[in-house]
């Protein structure tokens, strides 16, 4: 009898820490700070005039966000080929030009800008360039643009996309929207179906080796370059693997 007290009681005092451990480690995982989803991101307002003259560094050159005054961003200009502390320029279409639609960009601070985009000639499945001032590089009315065009999508909703295209977990600025694929139905003769980073793929003729069938030397990664104006052709080139 008294040894199973003994057992019960060695039981009990291996035991008795469970729950607090439990307690314990659900209140360190609810003190871990959470990923903010990128649609949550505060977004730069647009500023009036007024108070744009009233910060010196509008419009002027930076290098971090911190080179800026509050109420703006340290922003790429892909057109200028320079950065420049700016705030939004739009907050809905109708405060862009005639087609122009207002479109949300993220800096490389990773703060979030409005900015007016070009409505181009891109269809859906094509790629594209976000701040394209070519309608040959732009998406048409309608669709976003996260390196494809696309509409707008959500990933538990699979009948969001047509057939041939996917909805990705993860989004640009402006959330999720369906990317191609041809991993499933295949290509044509003369095309090759290519991957792309985020799980997309697209039939293209190849110009160079292409290095997803013929893997590239250990030191190197296959890169597939797919031009917006030259939709259903990609270049492909081994390039070498960042430190």
């Amino acid at each position: 009898m008294v040894k199973w007290r003994a057992v019960a009681a060695f039981l009990g005092a291996l035991l008795l820490p469970v729950p607090l451990v439990a307690l314990i480690a659900s209140h360190w995982r609810a003190s871990l700070p959470q990923p903010v989803p990128q649609q949550a991101k505060a977004v730069v307002p647009m500023l009036s005039w007024e108070q744009r003259r009233e910060r010196p560094t509008w419009h002027q050159p930076c290098r971090r966000g911190d080179d800026c005054d509050p109420l703006l961003a340290c922003f790429f200009d892909r057109n200028l080929a320079s950065l420049y502390c700016t705030d939004s320029e739009c907050t809905t279409d109708s405060q862009c030009r005639e087609g122009f639609v207002c479109r949300t960009l993220e800096t490389w601070g990773g703060e979030l800008l409005k900015r007016c985009a070009l409505e181009g000639d891109r269809r859906e499945g094509e790629g594209c360039q976000p701040q394209s001032k070519s309608h040959a590089s732009a998406c048409a009315p309608g669709l976003l643009c996260n390196e494809w065009c696309g509409r707008s999508c959500r990933p538990d909703v699979p009948e969001s996309c047509p057939e041939g295209f996917f909805c990705p977990r993860e989004g640009g600025p402006e959330g999720p929207s369906c990317l191609p694929t041809c991993e499933a139905r295949g290509c044509p003769p003369g095309q090759v179906c290519i991957r792309f980073d985020q799980g997309a793929s697209v039939c293209s003729v190849v110009h160079g080796t292409n290095c997803q069938q013929s893997p590239c030397p250990e030191a190197q990664i296959c890169e597939p370059i797919a031009r917006p104006a030259k939709p259903g052709s990609v270049r492909m080139r081994c390039v070498a693997r960042p430190q």
